[in-house]
């Protein structure tokens, strides 16, 4: 999904599960032209759909610029602060932090 001029600069969100020992990790693209992204992995790369998109805030616009940026998160309560740091629509971070059941990360996995 590639979007037009006249769209606002989205950030599209990629979950990487755990591979070769690596955490699982969030990962955000600011500024993102596609809803697909390549993982280069040993043997064979990895390619990731974006489970939930939103438009960048101002504050992420003035600190990150127009090119896209990646952001590599491996806890949800990382990505939350951050996205506070920014900005974020509350009713935006919720739907966001409702996906956390489906996407495991290192702190959501360490309450058993």
């Amino acid at each position: 999904m590639l979007h037009h001029p006249y769209q606002l600069p989205q950030v599209c969100y990629f979950y990487l599960p755990s591979l070769n020992g690596k955490s699982a990790e969030v990962i955000a693209v600011l500024n993102c032209a596609s809803d697909t992204i390549y993982i280069p992995v040993p043997e064979e790369d990895v390619q990731l759909h974006a489970f939930f998109q939103r438009s960048i805030t101002p504050a992420e616009s003035s600190g990150f610029g127009k090119e896209p940026m990646w952001r590599i998160f491996t806890t949800w309560c990382e990505l939350e602060s951050d996205h506070r740091k920014y900005g974020i629509n509350p009713a935006v971070m919720d739907m966001l932090l409702n996906c956390r059941e489906n996407k495991p990360l290192k702190d959501h996995l360490a309450v058993a």
